[in-house]
């Protein structure tokens, strides 16, 4: 979308919220407590024979934004939700950015090098927020650039010997600083042995900092100042954030529109379950004056589901995999069981299990709990019961699905409530999907300029 106003922007959250609170029930709902509260009975009748027959392919169909269920009539309530959520929430298809990079970043022996133990994800990433960081650099005339949460640096080195950008890392966990450097060190011997003269770089600095979401502006600049060693007042730099995890990409926000020096931001949400909700200076979500004054928040549930790779879900399904989700069912019989014998472990965290087709309802329930003090004798794990709960997978299923169904909307209340925030301090912002969601299922990048040399005014949702 072109030229999007602040207006405008209010009133698409205005119309995610209307429908997020008139289901918040259902997104509230924890799946393992599907049989000790009778969550199926929550639904609409109507809305129940419809779906509880539905297979794997049909629930898919349901699931994906981009198809309709052919094959079963299906309420008018249900067809009229889809839509509505499908033209408030924001697009997920990933959009051809045309974005020119230096020829050098085209070398295929040169990417090869940088690619070298970097993971498909990652390099698909890296690769398309390199190019950003580098349009928003040639635009604000700025190729000083701050990696945070830069993990092992595979984002800054790219961003360093590939594109020319002066770059200072952050990041919290000393092990992965020091992994950095060493791996920093190890590319300039290859660089210099494979493609001697052919690039002119400059040393990254590491930095060994957590962030934390109380951090002032003079604390981040003198960190930054000190890194790049400079003192003089027309000292500029952008933020690069590939995943900061909960509160930190609030921060980054915070720090961007609070801090002169900073000309550019490129963030990519994580974790929005972390955020967090209290009135506070260091609160996460939401950000801008605009939902805080209509007292908007979103529940843990609800953030939680956001993360959720709704795309590959889908290709599970169409796959007629359906059955690898039993787990959710073995998961909420074991709850309604711990509720009747163990309520002290109500909601208690269990040990991962993967679903595999021979895995029992009962070496399922000894592995999930191996840390716990219960006593599953065979008497506890077989009955009729039993039995019949575990028969209605497919209902949990469908209702996992309904809540996943929202998935988009609220993740896209997160991100418009941060774009709007930078809207209201006078930046240009804008949201797109860039990455492939089926590869990276936070696809939406968040980007905002201050001083800008061209005259951009197209911003997309």
């Amino acid at each position: 979308m072109d030229n999007v106003s602040l207006e405008s922007i209010q009133r698409k959250i205005n119309m995610c919220f209307t429908i997020y609170e008139k289901y918040s029930w259902l997104l509230n709902c924890y799946v393992l407590d599907f049989f000790t509260e009778n969550h199926w009975n929550k639904i609409l009748k109507n809305w129940q024979i419809s779906l509880g027959d539905l297979n794997s392919v049909e629930i898919s169909e349901l699931l994906n934004y981009d198809e309709q269920v052919r094959n079963k009539i299906l309420p008018l309530s249900i067809l009229a939700l889809k839509t509505i959520l499908i033209s408030s929430s924001l697009s997920r298809k990933m959009i051809d950015l045309k974005i020119e990079s230096p020829c050098f970043t085209q070398d295929e022996k040169l990417l090869k090098l940088f690619w070298k133990n970097v993971k498909a994800k990652k390099r698909h990433e890296i690769s398309i927020m390199s190019k950003i960081c580098y349009e928003t650099a040639v635009k604000t005339d700025c190729f000083y650039i701050v990696d945070i949460g830069s993990g092992l640096g595979h984002l800054s080195r790219l961003l360093n010997y590939g594109y020319g950008f002066k770059v200072c890392t952050i990041e919290a966990q000393e092990v992965l600083s020091q992994q950095a450097k060493i791996l920093d060190e190890e590319f300039e011997t290859i660089l210099e042995k494979k493609f001697k003269g052919c690039l002119k770089y400059h040393k990254t600095v590491h930095i060994n900092e957590k962030i934390q979401a109380d951090v002032t502006v003079n604390e981040f600049l003198t960190i930054i100042k000190n890194a790049f060693n400079v003192d003089h007042d027309d000292f500029k730099f952008g933020i690069a954030g590939l995943h900061p995890c909960g509160d930190l990409g609030a921060t980054l926000l915070k720090l961007y529109n609070e801090c002169s020096k900073a000309q550019f931001i490129n963030i990519v949400g994580c974790c929005y379950m972390k955020l967090s909700t209290q009135p506070e200076s260091t609160q996460g979500f939401p950000l801008s004056q605009f939902c805080k004054m209509n007292n908007y928040n979103l529940s843990y549930h609800s953030r939680e589901i956001a993360c959720h790779a709704i795309e590959n879900y889908v290709d599970k399904l169409k796959k007629d995999e359906c059955w690898r989700l039993k787990i959710h069912t073995y998961r909420a019989v074991l709850e309604k069981i711990i509720i009747n014998k163990y309520p002290d472990y109500h909601h208690c965290a269990l040990n991962n299990v993967k679903y595999t087709e021979d895995l029992s309802f009962r070496s399922y329930c000894q592995k999930a709990t191996r840390k716990l003090n219960i006593d599953f004798s065979e008497d506890k794990l077989q009955s009729n019961e039993i039995d019949e709960l575990l028969m209605q997978w497919k209902k949990v299923v469908v209702f996992y699905s309904l809540r996943l169904l929202f998935a988009p909307l609220v993740e896209s209340i997160i991100l418009l409530d941060r774009l709007l925030y930078l809207k209201e301090s006078g930046s240009n912002g804008k949201i797109a999907a860039v990455f492939d969601a089926k590869i990276s299922p936070r696809t939406h990048v968040l980007t905002a300029k201050k001083n800008l040399l061209t005259n951009d005014n197209t911003e997309d949702f």
